[in-house]
């Protein structure tokens, strides 16, 4: 090669360099503005952090209280007392009240009502002071024929003086049991402090195992009327029985001493009013009086009846049995 040629490639490789050169020079200036002008990215702000939720304080709950079960019993309330008598039938004749015939001839002649056949059996206390004295009609119930023996009992005062007079209707006693068809005996309460008749019935009573029941009513001194039952509780010892006023409501007690040969009585009124109604307790007690001869009365009514069926006898009923048959209308035109 010769000397120029020599010097021509020099030049040739001299400017190949100096072009790689500044390619090089001008990528790089062109990778400088990409870079300029990308978007800086900018480092998100952390999230700040969730307030934490305020502890809410709960308020006490306060117990409650279990509602007592429907099936638990409710205890009985006791009832008030507003008037207690005591009924007191003595079991012998030997008493000192009943000694004495001059006792019985100035009793007589005090009230009309004290007949010569009275017989003194027993006394009654109300509210713990004497209220009066209890007298049978002896000749009348111990009679022999059993379609004329009658019950009539008296309450007197403590001086002799009459208050009332309990006496077995024959007539309807017969005709109530005919029709029952067991011994049902009626009774009819007179009193000197009214002129109104008071009827004591026994009724049928359904079914019958559950015992004997009475029923009266009569009109108060307001005109008011008033009904009651006097029920036997079958389940107890003695001759106890409640009376009941036409609500249901169990208004008074009485209760027989067991196994007592004469037989005494006790009698609690709860009802206010009722205490204070004299027509009332005196029908209770003039009641109670005849307890102790229920079962002959029950007896002397079914032989009579069988002796009615078996005869052709016709039943006679004592003037002043009689007499409670008339119609007070047509007296009083």
């Amino acid at each position: 090669m010769s000397f120029e040629e020599n010097k021509q490639y020099e030049e040739e490789k001299k400017e190949e360099s100096q072009f790689t050169s500044e390619l090089q020079d001008a990528i790089e200036e062109q990778k400088e503005e990409i870079v300029k002008q990308e978007p800086v990215d900018e480092e998100e702000p952390e999230p700040e952090p969730e307030p934490e939720p305020e502890e809410v304080k709960e308020e006490p709950v306060a117990p409650v209280k279990a509602a007592p079960p429907a099936e638990e019993k409710k205890k009985k309330e006791e009832r008030i007392v507003y008037l207690h008598i005591d009924v007191d039938l003595w079991r012998t004749k030997m008493h000192k009240d009943e000694w004495g015939i001059r006792k019985d001839a100035q009793r007589a002649q005090k009230d009309r009502q004290w007949t010569r056949d009275m017989d003194q059996i027993g006394d009654v206390k109300v509210a713990g002071e004497d209220y009066g004295l209890l007298a049978i009609r002896e000749n009348l119930w111990k009679g022999k024929d059993p379609l004329e023996r009658r019950f009539v009992m008296k309450l007197f005062s403590p001086s002799g003086y009459w208050r009332g007079t309990i006496e077995r209707l024959q007539g309807e006693s017969f005709a109530n049991s005919h029709a029952t068809g067991e011994p049902s005996p009626a009774y009819v309460c007179i009193f000197k402090h009214t002129r109104n008749l008071y009827r004591i019935r026994k009724l049928a009573h359904f079914p019958r195992f559950q015992g004997k029941i009475f029923g009266f009513s009569y009109l108060d001194e307001h005109d008011i009327f008033q009904s009651f039952i006097i029920d036997d509780k079958r389940l107890r010892f003695g001759s106890d029985w409640v009376i009941k006023n036409i609500h249901n409501k169990v208004i008074a007690k009485i209760n027989g001493r067991f196994l007592n040969i004469g037989g005494r009585f006790k009698i609690d009124i709860f009802e206010e009013k009722l205490a204070k109604d004299k027509t009332f307790y005196n029908m209770l007690i003039l009641f109670s009086s005849t307890l102790r001869f229920y079962k002959n009365i029950k007896k002397n009514i079914k032989k009579s009846l069988n002796e009615l069926k078996i005869s052709d006898t016709e039943v006679k009923l004592d003037d002043s049995e009689s007499n409670l048959y008339l119609n007070p209308r047509k007296l009083s035109i």
